[in-house]
């Protein structure tokens, strides 16, 4: 059999930590398989990455992502020589729908004849339909982490695996109890989480509606601790803002290691829209979700967002399971309120925390780790090419 080689490609944070487990699973699976690839500390752990900055990539946007064409276009020729001078036998573009597609249009136009496989479909079914087309013209196969994916992508003649939602495969338990409140000296105290988001343009935006909503909260429920888990990538930033800000007096930052740990005890959570209100939902953690674009964005994903929710545990349940404030409603007046609905109603707080768990597992589905099931079809794909 012909050596085979991987090449795997993440632009952004959470491509990172896909990539990574990707990896570990690929030589698990296939332990003479080559790997190479472009991404950021998760896969350099895993010893796959080249010397290859990744943070000007993760882009929140439509305004942002024109600042940065430039060096997007850089990056791009870049990752493109890489590629095509290691010439393997496939290669993986994780999640990041903007860099990832350019990234495959410039392989096709350099002649690269190995098998380009996206994993993490474009939200089609939110927004921009015609992306799918797009898609299927540009790769050979889609590996999808949600179920219901694949008849936007088929009916354009582009092959599709579902292998499940990769946020599952995190080796925590709602049920499992850990030391945290020992650790943290709240045994009998209640507690809330706050997300402030993983990006710096997230914090930008969410960071005074949520100091005043914290300020607040400290205020009216003296006996409530509010803890942070913050991404080593943001904390500098977040750390800068805190610093002298009395509002947040009250609030403990964590490092992002303790997440689940302060998940599996939280009461509630005050989060930034994203991968960590399913990582919540899966937790049994009643939440208020927001988010804040700039104006430009905010413009035009009102003219081309279909769902009627941001967060995936509302539109998998369709219904608001988790409150969403997003811009003008993200004001900490509504925060408050919302917030104080939760912790005043423990009749509420608790069927809550039961629908939310009911729902994600209906998300989470059957078939093992999400990670496995794509290292599997990846050497597929290889085999059948």
């Amino acid at each position: 059999m012909q050596s085979r080689s991987i090449f795997l490609v993440a632009a952004e944070p959470s491509g990172d930590q896909l990539g990574a487990a990707l990896v570990k699973e690929l030589r698990t699976q296939s332990p003479n398989l080559t790997i190479r690839g472009i991404g950021g500390d998760a896969m350099a752990a895993q010893n796959v990455g080249d010397d290859f900055d990744i943070t000007p990539l993760a882009i929140v946007g439509f305004t942002e992502a024109l600042k940065a064409y430039t060096v997007v276009r850089k990056k791009v020729r870049q990752a493109v020589q890489l590629i095509m001078g290691e010439s393997p036998s496939a290669v993986v573009l994780i999640d990041s729908w903007g860099f990832m597609i350019r990234v495959a249009h410039a392989l096709r136009k350099a002649g690269y004849k190995g098998q380009i496989i996206k994993y993490v479909a474009p939200q089609v079914w939110a927004m921009r339909e015609g992306r799918a087309k797009v898609l299927a013209n540009a790769v050979d196969h889609l590996l999808s982490i949600h179920s219901f994916d694949a008849p936007y992508f088929e009916k354009h003649g582009l092959p599709v695996t579902f292998v499940g939602n990769p946020m599952f495969d995190d080796k925590f338990d709602p049920d499992s109890k850990s030391d945290f409140r020992a650790r943290n000296d709240c045994k009998t105290d209640r507690i809330m989480a706050v997300l402030f988001g993983s990006r710096p343009a997230e914090i930008e935006k969410l960071y005074d509606p949520f100091a005043n909503t914290i300020a607040e909260i400290g205020r009216r429920y003296p006996g409530l601790k509010m803890y942070s888990p913050v991404p080593d990538s943001v904390a500098h930033l977040l750390r800068e803002k805190l610093d002298n800000d009395t509002r947040c007096e009250n609030l403990t930052i964590l490092p992002e290691d303790h997440k689940y740990d302060l998940f599996g005890e939280a009461d509630l959570a005050l989060a930034c829209s994203g991968t960590v209100s399913t990582q919540l939902a899966i937790m049994g953690v009643p939440a208020i979700i927001c988010y804040k674009l700039s104006p430009v964005t905010a413009l035009a994903a009102w003219l081309l967002f279909k769902p009627d929710y941001i967060s995936l545990i509302n539109i998998s349940a369709e219904r608001e399971l988790m409150p969403e404030f997003v811009q003008h409603k993200c004001k900490s007046t509504n925060l408050i309120a919302a917030l104080r609905t939760f912790i005043d109603n423990d009749v509420l707080r608790e069927k809550t925390a039961t629908d939310l768990m009911n729902q994600a597992a209906i998300m989470q589905g059957k078939g093992g780790p999400a990670s496995n099931r794509a290292a599997s079809a990846i050497l597929q794909i290889i085999d059948d090419a």
